[in-house]
């Protein structure tokens, strides 16, 4: 929870306008930070490395201090108020009750126990309540049992608004801190140690004395309870007491809880204008929205296609017929996403065993019970082990602050310069996709350069430049390795013999980088960040020192991507990347590295997706439908030479996974693919599919190409105006798509064809 939550989530809910305004006083931190970067950018001459602007920096501090000495003035003013209050309450009542300090004198009620007990030589047959004994005890006494409770109730109010006042003492306290230390980390400054010190230490709610004399009143409230209530013993006062302090926090937390809810839903309402988009039913109180109406028509659609097809002899043989009818209802499920993805996956294994889709290798139509296991068996493969290796990496990386830290430090590295930094965030995002999976990546990317966003002016062409040069790069980086995106997992899975890391990174890193650096290039051109803003503000590393548990997670990290390099080596023992990715979960998991929470946290809809994949693409082999579409293709194609194969494939799958999806493109294309090239009279298989699987990642020139572009379009400014619209991705990420998908049919086509591919 972030401590301007957590001040207002503990702070006493009538006293809220008297704590340190902690979020006034960040966003005067963060319009100086901007205020700072802006003056910067206009002085082409000074350079920005060298921090000599000594009377700017003053005079920001001095803009602070005056107002941190203001919520200083309010809390002290606030406390000395409330502090004799408080204390003039506690000596009135004790004056009442004819008490002196240390104990009870001469007053008749310290005969009445409000404590639960039973005399020795009493023969008690049920037990009183407290009111029963009190009314019996006063009656004797001749005392008024109403001002007893109303006696109660005065020291249990003012023992919970005594512990609220040290509590306020605290949280205060706290704050100072926390600003403090904010003001130093963002604007470079060395109040913290300083002010602390000086000022909030040497200020009366703060002091060791004060402290220590609200303890003492606290305790002087124990034992005037304790006396008149518990027959002196303390620890029973003490217990009953914090009863009713626990039920006031809980409602105070309760209702702040909600206050704060309530907060946040007008806050995000406010930058959305929400209109009716649907259709109420005649004549009922049903309301159906479009959204709703769409995914109806569409599935309706899917529905129907099966239906048809199911009816139509295409391929002259039952198996193949049945099986292309669930391969067409599957491709319109999956590229309408009228059901969410997963959904249409865990729908294929249903359909494909009761339609009799499967047949034995004698071409005999198997059995549902021999069918239901071949299909559940396929869709648990070391592929599959190879994805959750590659989550269980990217878990440790990402929760002990690795990825960030690697990233953060070559952001501070990269200068003030625009270009500079677009290019460095570029590559980090890039690199990153790597090893922690380009759906991630853009994420944490986003959350790096939120320090540049701040202090940008409304509608500087920087924001959309840094974004889409995140995203971009995030699905250029899809590509890079084998745990990298979804895509690269299907593609392993038609790939035989397995290419390893090595081939994998030697054919698809010369492509990554010379996209990479296309599309900076095209940034640079479209945006001009330099006009628009000379010089950034700083990212700055992360402070810290290294744990032993980051030590841990590198090296189990290192280890197992080198057992991945070497894979095709180790085949003899290993068996396969699946055997090799149960050492990061075992090792991550079986020591406490991460939780069951952190497994909970998995993509387990990508998991399941890449699932349903492969248990159509078994259905496709079995039926021989694919076999059959294959030798079709083949009969068109056989005479064209295999780069211009490998070009018709490539932008046919990057029409396709620009307007639909990276993954589904790779689960309908490339089982095609790798039968194509099979069939072919000199078999070139893994070349056609790796190639294949390679342009899955090139389509990004809409929003809906890819994960990392639906995470861009939907960052947004301070006023809630999106930084990206749908014709900044056309104008950048249609030409790298172009250039990106022809470097694959042609340095990528050489550089597979020269391992033997």
């Amino acid at each position: 929870m972030k401590f301007s939550h957590s001040l207002r989530f503990n702070a006493v809910p009538d006293w809220i306008d008297y704590y340190v305004a902690y979020d006034q006083l960040k966003k005067i931190i963060f319009q100086l930070e901007k205020e700072r970067v802006e003056a910067a950018a206009h002085r082409p001459n000074d350079d920005p490395e060298i921090n000599n602007d000594t009377i700017t920096i003053q005079g920001q501090q001095e803009v602070f201090l005056s107002a941190l000495d203001m919520q200083l003035d309010k809390v002290v003013n606030f406390y000395m108020q409330k502090e004799e209050e408080l204390y003039n309450q506690i000596d009135e009542l004790q004056r009442t009750l004819g008490q002196m300090e240390h104990g009870v004198i001469g007053s008749p009620l310290e005969k009445i126990d409000s404590t639960p007990h039973i005399e020795k030589h009493s023969k008690v047959t049920r037990r009183q309540s407290l009111e029963s004994r009190m009314t019996s005890k006063s009656e004797k006494a001749g005392f008024d049992m109403n001002a007893m409770l109303d006696t109660r109730s005065q020291l249990i109010l003012l023992y919970v608004s005594l512990s609220e006042l040290e509590s306020y003492v605290e949280l205060n306290r706290s704050a100072f801190d926390k600003i403090l230390k904010k003001f130093d980390k963002v604007l470079d400054g060395n109040l913290r140690d300083a002010y602390n010190k000086k000022m909030v230490l040497g200020a009366c709610p703060f002091t060791a004395q004060r402290t220590e004399n609200l303890r003492d009143h606290i305790e002087r409230l124990e034992n005037i309870y304790a006396n008149i209530f518990c027959n002196g013993n303390v620890q029973i006062a003490v217990r009953q007491m914090k009863t009713h302090l626990r039920d006031q926090i809980t409602y105070d937390r309760n209702t702040v809880w909600r206050d704060m809810i309530g907060q946040e839903r007008k806050t995000l309402s406010a930058h959305v204008q929400i209109t009716p988009t649907g259709y109420r039913v005649p004549h009922t109180e049903f309301y159906i929205s479009r959204d709703r109406i769409r995914n109806g028509l569409f599935f309706l659609l899917s529905i129907a296609a099966l239906i048809i097809l199911l009816n139509v002899n295409t391929f002259n043989n039952k198996q193949e017929n049945y099986c292309f009818a669930l391969l067409i209802f599957s491709a319109i499920m999956w590229a309408t996403e009228c059901v969410p993805l997963y959904a249409t996956s865990l729908l294929i294994p249903f359909l494909i065993v009761p339609l009799g889709i499967l047949r034995n290798p004698d071409g005999s139509q198997m059995e549902a019970s021999d069918a239901a296991s071949n299909t559940f068996k396929s869709m648990f493969s070391s592929t599959v082990v190879m994805l959750l290796g590659g989550f269980s990496l990217a878990a440790a990386l990402s929760k002990y602050g690795i990825a960030k830290a690697f990233a953060s430090h070559v952001l501070s590295r990269a200068g003030t310069r625009p270009r500079w930094v677009l290019l460095a965030i570029m590559f980090v995002a890039g690199f990153l996709s790597m090893w922690i999976s380009n759906v991630a990546t853009p994420v944490l990317c986003f959350s790096l350069i939120d320090p540049i966003l701040r202090t940008l002016p409304d509608g500087s062409p920087v924001a959309p430049c840094l974004l889409l040069g995140i995203a971009l790069a995030s699905c250029i980086g899809g590509m890079t390795s084998p745990i990298s995106s979804p895509q690269n997992i299907v593609t392993l899975e038609y790939m035989n013999p397995n290419p390893g890391w090595g081939i994998w990174f030697g054919a698809a890193l010369p492509i990554s980088i010379i996209s990479l650096i296309f599309l900076w290039g095209m940034l640079l051109l479209i945006y001009r960040p330099d006009r628009a803003m000379p010089h950034l503000n700083r990212i700055k590393a992360t402070r810290g020192k290294v744990t032993f548990a980051q030590v841990f997670v590198m090296f189990i990290t290192v280890l197992t991507i080198a057992l991945w390099c070497a894979e095709s080596s180790l085949e003899y023992a290993l068996g396969s990347t699946g055997t090799i990715a149960t050492i990061p979960l075992f090792m991550f998991f079986g020591t406490g590295i991460l939780s069951k929470d952190d497994l909970n946290a998995f993509l387990w809809s990508v998991v399941v997706l890449a699932q349903g994949g492969m248990a159509l693409g078994n259905a496709v082999t079995s039926s021989g439908l694919l076999e059959d579409i294959a030798l079709r293709i083949k009969d068109g194609i056989q005479d064209l030479n295999v780069i211009a194969i490998l070009c018709i494939f490539s932008l046919l799958i990057l029409v396709f996974s620009t307007f639909v999806s990276h993954t589904v493109a790779a689960l309908i294309i490339v089982p095609i693919v790798q039968q194509v090239g099979a069939a072919l009279p000199v078999p070139r298989p893994n070349l056609l599919v790796m190639g294949a699987g390679l342009a899955c990642s090139a389509g990004m020139a809409l929003p809906v190409s890819g994960y990392p572009n639906m995470a861009a379009v939907m960052m947004e400014d301070q006023a809630g105006k999106p930084y990206l619209r749908s014709k900044d991705f056309i104008l950048a990420g249609g030409p790298t798509s172009v250039v990106c998908t022809v470097l694959i049919f042609t340095l990528g086509y050489g550089i597979l064809s020269g391992v033997g591919y």
